[in-house]
């Protein structure tokens, strides 16, 4: 008795290769970033801090400072102590008091095809440090930055490719950032073997930056075939078998 033609074939085949795609992609889903640890002047850069000032720098390490500066208080404190010469400003990458120290999350590997990056919650603010730390305190942003390695643009495969996604505005509260950046999201065309980075930008100081931001990460999946579409395909395959279906040998 025959179990399997070409008409058979063809119909597993137009269903379960779709499927089987979206069941190899990678399973992504939500990530968080912190507005300290994953913020930098560029991703994968090494956490460093540092006062800055005419005549020179000091380099800041964790043996020099054992506890994380957490206002301004702290970082005016050390620069009496010390006696760092008038005129200094903070330069600084990510967080030297994490265990984090590199710049940025990553997703890497991953296979070919669409990735969407949509907005969950949280938002960050820059220099939340004591007031008149700094003219951009209390100012709530929701401003994801995205570096993608070996992106399809222009129908090219480029290196790398930057992204951003959310608002460049901001706003007095957190839940106003957050609201203002729902419901967005940007589709990011990958290469085999390509990476996502996520990290905030942020120049020149990051330690006194507050908050996260969270966000999906997904495949997008082929679309789906128009019913016009697939009744023309079904059509074609009907002949197809037909005409093919006298030399089928029976499978017993």
């Amino acid at each position: 008795m025959r179990t399997c033609t070409i008409r058979y074939c063809f119909v597993i085949a137009l269903f379960v290769i779709p499927v089987v795609g979206v069941l190899q992609s990678p399973a992504l889903g939500m990530m968080t970033i912190n507005a300290i640890d994953d913020a930098g002047q560029s991703p994968n850069q090494e956490a460093y801090l540092k006062f800055v000032y005419p005549s020179g720098e000091l380099t800041i390490t964790t043996a020099m400072v054992p506890n994380q500066w957490t206002s301004s208080s702290d970082v005016y404190s050390y620069a009496k102590l010390h006696s760092i010469p008038a005129g200094w400003h903070l330069e600084s990458g990510g967080n030297i008091w994490s265990s984090d120290k590199i710049v940025g999350d990553a997703l890497t590997n991953l296979h070919t095809g669409l990735y969407r990056v949509s907005v969950v919650g949280g938002a960050f603010m820059y220099d939340s440090f004591d007031e008149g730390w700094s003219p951009f305190e209390n100012q709530w942003r929701w401003e994801l930055h995205i570096q993608a390695l070996r992106a399809f643009v222009g129908g090219e495969i480029k290196d790398y490719f930057d992204y951003m996604l959310g608002s460049f505005d901001h706003f007095d509260t957190a839940a106003l950032a957050l609201q203002a950046s729902l419901g967005m999201h940007i589709d990011i065309a990958l290469a085999e073997g390509g990476s996502l980075i996520f990290w905030i930008w942020d120049n020149p100081n990051t330690i006194d930056n507050l908050g996260i931001l969270t966000f999906n990460v997904a495949p997008t999946p082929p679309p789906i075939p128009e019913p016009s579409t697939l009744i023309l395909v079904g059509t074609g395959l009907f002949f197809l078998v037909r005409r093919l279906r006298g030399s089928l040998i029976p499978l017993n």
